[in-house]
């Protein structure tokens, strides 16, 4: 049995900690990095240091999806030991695109935080590019193997989350690392992101991540590592949990779309009012979301005024 080290980290986001996992056997395996810069590289470094290991006794990182407290501290990492990075195949865009790429899903966000009817000078976080370069990628898909610590792990896609989430499963030992794809503490967002280079249409986060959990549902997942908080078994319960969960926020929806058509910003101000400032966009992307999948199941259906966009019950 493979020796499995959770390193927690701070976090700036509402989960408070990330979790990064040195996993040690026949070699030894970093899963995820932490946040981008030099504080959260040296609280994972001091983390590994009390467990007698430095960034140069791994074979190589895993990241689990491309969430910023996950993969940031990547060329931090890869400056202090040449490990190669193994991460899905949709994240080719955002690690080689450069400025133009990060332009692109700015305005992205920019034009999504207009049609929701909110005000991007308030509500879109000021982000300012900064270029980061990955050495040695090789990006997986669906149904790859990658080794962690010395063993081979099934790869499992599960966009939803974010459109880069992978399960790391091996059924023999019973142990999976499950990144943000299910976290016991919490209701996992997903989130609204821009479609791929050269297509037009963006993904429908919260039906993916339906379709992810009914996914992974029907997988021996064994004991799961989560990216934030701790080990947990029971996954098919907590599956279901969060499926009602989500069937309930559209039902709340129903009820604020009875007196009239609304916009996505007056709709997450009714479910989300504690939500301010630049915090506001991820009730809009839960909002958005949970309207996707109401109108895929023929509930509602939108509209367009003044290039902002109202929704209203079929």
């Amino acid at each position: 049995m493979q020796k499995i080290i959770p390193l927690t980290l701070d976090s700036p986001f509402s989960e408070g900690i990330v979790v990064v996992y040195a996993v040690l056997g026949e070699t030894a395996t970093l899963i995820d990095t932490g946040n981008p810069g030099e504080k959260s590289f040296y609280q994972l470094k001091s983390l590994l240091n009390e467990n007698n290991l430095s960034f140069k006794d791994f074979d190589h990182i895993i990241v689990t999806h491309m969430h910023t407290d996950h993969c940031g501290g990547v060329s931090l990492i890869q400056q202090e030991a040449p490990l190669p990075v193994f991460v899905h195949e949709l994240a080719r865009p955002a690690i080689t695109g450069g400025e133009a790429e990060f332009n692109r899903i700015d305005h992205f966000f920019t034009d999504f935080i207009k049609q929701c009817g909110a005000d991007p000078s308030i509500h879109q976080h000021a982000r300012k590019y900064k270029e980061e370069i990955w050495r040695d990628v090789h990006y997986v898909s669906e149904g790859d193997e990658v080794y962690i610590g010395g063993r081979p792990y099934s790869v499992l896609h599960v966009p939803g989350h974010s459109q880069t989430d992978i399960l790391l499963i091996d059924e023999e030992q019973g142990i999976t690392f499950v990144g943000d794809h299910i976290i016991p503490e919490l209701a996992v967002n997903a989130f609204i992101e821009p479609p791929v280079p050269g297509k037009s249409h963006r993904p429908a986060p919260l039906i993916q991540y339906r379709e992810s959990l009914i996914r992974s549902k029907g997988r021996q997942l064994g004991k799961c590592y989560s990216g934030h908080g701790k080990p947990f078994k029971q996954h098919i319960e907590l599956i279901d949990k969060r499926l009602a969960q989500q069937d309930a926020r559209c039902q709340q929806i129903r009820q604020v779309l009875k007196e009239r058509d609304k916009n996505v910003y007056e709709i997450c101000q009714e479910v989300y009012p504690h939500l301010k400032g630049g915090i506001v966009f991820l009730g809009l992307s839960q909002i958005q979301g949970h309207l996707d999948l109401m109108e895929a199941r023929n509930e509602v259906m939108k509209g367009e005024r003044n290039s902002i966009t109202y929704y209203k019950l079929i």
